[in-house]
């Protein structure tokens, strides 16, 4: 059926829905432990966990880790949830949510140049051409008085790394996805983001002498909304659809339409959390976007299948 080849691209629409949203429940959740980024994590990741979990005990879904190279799971766990969580969720401490949304728009960029670097997947010279754009589009958003938009200096550093640290997860899971399935990859970081999280949480609160404190948040609503929210959809749904459509669509594509996430982040940044959004950050956001549609829209097919090859080649390789 024709509609089949659209599945993996609306599982990506999910996903970045999902995750353009999640900003706002973040920042809620960070409010009620008093921007305790780990604490955050801790219960947000668990509960991601405890659910996947229950759907492999009741048998709705299998899992099978002796087909492959699981060091490349933990590897892909490292990044993402690992290094980018926690930059990710202390930047919603520094910026605001519009800011943070406005600068991840680069984040098909810095992918398509991870992809070249580990996989082998090379833009084409259009392609290129429109990263020029997006790079413009950066400098126009940021000729705006310097203050006037709430972003720091330590909230810019945090959104690049945590666009580095996704970008190479987002590569090197699409690589782990030609030998596991989307369940066997998100179950496994979802895993290493739990344990991670909560270890540190614990043994924060234990050395202050203050263990029952890990459990603060868990009296107010608004903090369990914020981790049900950020658990379930985020960690499980949005990460299983987004890895399906990364395995499934030609990679500039789905980088590409990674940047929907963005546009609903700006618009529940302005609506739902009143932020400020100037006039050039919406001209540098709107050239930003063009420059990734652009770069959707020069998709080469026969580049594309020369990609292919070289990831399929490349993960032939043995693992050492």
């Amino acid at each position: 059926m024709k509609m089949k080849k659209y599945i993996p691209l609306l599982a990506n629409v999910l996903a970045q829905t999902i995750f353009g949203l999640a900003y706002f429940f973040i920042k809620m959740g960070m409010a009620i432990v008093d921007q305790d980024t780990l604490k955050f994590l801790s219960f947000r990741f668990l509960t991601g966990f405890v659910v996947m979990s229950l759907i492999l005990l009741f048998g709705i879904k299998k899992v099978n880790y002796k087909k492959g190279f699981i060091g490349l799971l933990l590897l892909c766990g490292l990044f993402n949830p690992g290094i980018s969580q926690i930059l990710e969720t202390t930047s919603t401490s520094y910026a605001p949510t519009s800011q943070i949304a406005m600068y991840n728009s680069m984040l098909p960029i810095i992918m398509l140049i991870f992809s070249a670097l580990i996989n082998k997947e090379y833009p084409t010279k259009r392609q290129l051409m429109f990263v020029c754009v997006c790079v413009m589009g950066v400098f126009i958003a940021n000729l705006v008085k310097p203050g006037a938009t709430g972003m720091t200096a330590i909230g810019l550093c945090l959104i690049i790394g945590t666009n580095i640290a996704v970008a190479i997860n987002r590569v090197l899971v699409r690589r782990a996805s030609a030998i596991f399935t989307s369940y066997e990859i998100i179950y496994v970081t979802t895993g290493m983001g739990a344990l991670l999280f909560n270890l540190i949480s614990i043994g924060k609160s234990a050395s202050a002498g203050s263990l029952p404190s890990y459990f603060d948040g868990l009296i107010c609503p608004q903090f369990g909304i914020a981790v049900l929210y950020t658990g379930i959809a985020s960690c499980v749904i949005a990460f299983l659809s987004m890895t399906y459509a990364s395995a499934n669509l030609p990679f500039a594509v789905y980088a590409s339409t990674c940047t929907l996430s963005t546009v609903i982040a700006i618009i529940s940044g302005v609506v739902l959390l009143h932020e400020t959004f100037k006039p050039m950050q919406a001209v540098g956001t709107a050239v930003i976007l063009l420059g990734i549609i652009g770069i959707s829209l020069s998709y080469d097919k026969k580049d594309e299948k020369a990609n292919k090859f070289r990831l399929k080649t490349a993960e032939k390789e043995p693992q050492t």
